[in-house]
Order: structure tokens, then sequence, then C-alpha cells
């Protein structure tokens, strides 16, 4: 025809890119696609023509296609390799041919990455998908993760929650609590433990999204936080309601986290101690004034003066704050004559300012 005409002038021309466009015009029988494919195969320039290759309208002998993935296969042109298996149909071509073609050029110590990838597709368009999970688990491959989920794997993976989280933490703790029905925390724990760090991100993640969830594990919770994450310990030990307080306290005092013992000598109703704590290991005034206000025992306030009587900085932390719950005439009657308070007259301006005395 005068197409296939114009088309081998192109070729003869070395118009190759351009003949090729036509080729679904003008060929439209398998013989005459594997004849120019052989070709092309023989010219080098494969890559040209195998984005044109009919794989549905038009199907081609199976042998065909197995002939152009062999090619990719034996130039080492994995990628493009990946790509087909990935875009073609597994019903045009024998995946078992292929399948033995890539563990052929296999080496175990130094295969491709690609190659390998090649193999976990192969091996799920089988239907083999726990081959392609340890494929991708031996890879460190984030596909993982698609496949998991692709496949809903997520009771298959647990053994291999440990591995999940060295390749991608985040994505991991996702998947875990967002399938709590199939990986329960209990089970997760089971794996977790001889990884505290790995352990303390998941609790941490199942806390966050319900307290409930880790209530088993919280006294548990206090020592990982202590560990890795401190900073958090204090919210975590407000919003937490299953912990051991004497082990709690045990933990926070040998890590020398004196805020959080603080709050748990409140909590237990030990006021007293969680103050000499502020005053002795915060040395914080403003703290021992929020907590006196917090606990509203004023027992606590009598003892927080009677502590403060030779802190010049305590007095007047102190006399910035009298009012309703600081007895004034009380903190003056204390503070010695000799006692040399910085800023006191700042302070005393404030006060009579306060109560409207000029």
């Amino acid at each position: 025809s005068v197409y296939q005409a114009y088309v081998k002038s192109l070729m003869d021309t070395n118009e190759t890119e351009k003949a090729v466009k036509l080729f679904p015009t003008v060929y439209t029988t398998s013989q005459e696609w594997a004849e120019q494919i052989l070709t092309f195969i023989q010219r080098n320039e494969l890559d040209i023509i195998t984005p044109y290759i009919p794989i549905s309208t038009l199907k081609l002998d199976s042998t065909i296609y197995e002939k152009v993935l062999n090619t990719y296969l034996t130039q080492k042109k994995y990628e493009k390799l990946k790509d087909l298996l990935i875009k073609w149909p597994s019903d045009i071509y024998n995946l078992t041919t292929i399948d033995q073609l890539i563990r052929l050029q296999m080496d175990d110590e130094r295969t491709a990455k690609a190659l390998l990838e090649c193999s976990a597709i192969i091996a799920e368009k089988q239907g083999n998908v726990s081959k392609t999970l340890d494929i991708y688990l031996k890879m460190d491959n984030i596909q993982i993760f698609q496949l998991i989920e692709r496949k809903n794997l997520h009771e298959e993976i647990l053994p291999h929650i440990e591995k999940l989280m060295s390749i991608n933490k985040n994505v991991t703790l996702d998947m875990l609590i967002n399938h709590m029905d199939k990986l329960p925390v209990r089970s997760v724990y089971n794996v977790l433990q001889k990884n505290p760090r790995y352990l303390h991100a998941y609790l941490d993640a199942v806390f966050s999204k319900n307290p409930n969830d880790s209530r088993d594990y919280h006294t548990l919770q206090v020592s990982l936080y202590a560990d890795y994450e401190p900073d958090k310990l204090i919210g975590f030990l407000r919003k937490a309601g299953n912990y051991n307080l004497q082990e709690a306290l045990a933990i926070c005092d040998k890590k020398q986290l004196h805020r959080e013992t603080v709050f748990l000598y409140g909590r237990a109703g030990n006021g007293r101690v969680a103050l000499q704590i502020i005053l002795e290991k915060l040395n914080d005034i403003e703290e021992a004034i929020k907590f006196c206000r917090e606990t509203g025992d004023q027992a606590l306030w009598t003892k927080l003066i009677e502590q403060s009587v030779d802190k010049p900085d305590f007095i007047r932390g102190l006399l910035n704050h009298a009012g309703s719950d600081i007895n004034l005439q009380q903190l003056i009657d204390t503070v010695r004559s000799d006692l040399k308070i910085p800023g006191l007259r700042d302070s005393l301006c404030k006060i009579m300012q306060d109560y409207n005395i000029q």
C-alpha cells in the first residue's frame, strides 16, 4: 500500500521515530508486527518501537512479547523490563518463562535492584504475594507498603514489623494504628518488646489515638518516655490513668525529671514534698506559686513563705503575686529587716497600685 511504501521510505532514510508512529495504522496483523519488532531488535532500536507494540486490540503471539522482555533482560535494561512488566497484562506472555529467565540472570550477591523488583512483580502476577513480600523486605523497598494495602496482607506482616519500621517508621506506624483490628496491641507489643525504641514509638502512636488502647502498658510507657522522649512525659502523665504511681515516681526520680516528679507527688496528695522539690531542685518561685494555687492548700502557702524568708528573689516573686492567695501582712512580717531585696521598690509600687494606695 501507499502507507507501507511511505513507512518503508522513512525507515530507509533513518527517520525511524517518525515511521514508528504510523505503524499502528499501517500494520494490522500479528505477523506484520512480529516482523517489525524482530527488525528493531536486530537494529538495536527496540526502545523506539516498544511504546507502540499492541497489547489489547491486537494481540501478538506470546513468544513475541517474551522476545521483547528477554531482550531487555539480556541487555540488562532492567528498568525498561520492569516498566513493561507493570504495564503489560500478564495474559499476553508466559509468566513462568519470564520468571525462569529472570532467575537465570540473577546473582545472589550483586543482583540489581531493578531486577529484584522485576522478580517481585512477576511473583505478584503469579499470585505468590509472599514471595513478593520477601523480596521487598530483602530490598528494604518502600513499595512493600503499597503491596500490603493492595493485597490486604496486614495479618501476614506481624513477624516483619520491626523490619518495616526500619524501612519507614512513620508509614508503618500509620498502618499499625489504622489496622488494630488485624494487628492487636498485644501482638505488636510481643514483636517489638525487644526493641524499646520502636516499642515506644508504637505505644506513643497508640496512646495518641486513644489512651485507653495502651492502658496495659502505661507504667512501661513512663519508662519509655523517660528514656526516649522526656519532653512528652509530663503530658503523658497528665493524660494517662493506668500507671503505677510509685513505679512512675521511682523512674522520674532516678532520671532526675523534677517537674514530672513534682506532678506525681501532687497527684499522690503529697504536696509538701512536691513543693520542696520545686524549691530545692527547680529553684523556681513562679512554679512554686503556680503549684500552690493549683493545689489550693493554705498550708502550702505558709510553707512557701517560710522557705522563702532568706531568698530575696523568692520574696520579690511572692510580693509580685501578693493578693487573694498570699497574705501580704504575713509575708512582710516574715521578711528580715536586714534582707536586701533587689527590685523591692518596684514590687511595692505594684502592690500599692493593685490596692489603689497612693
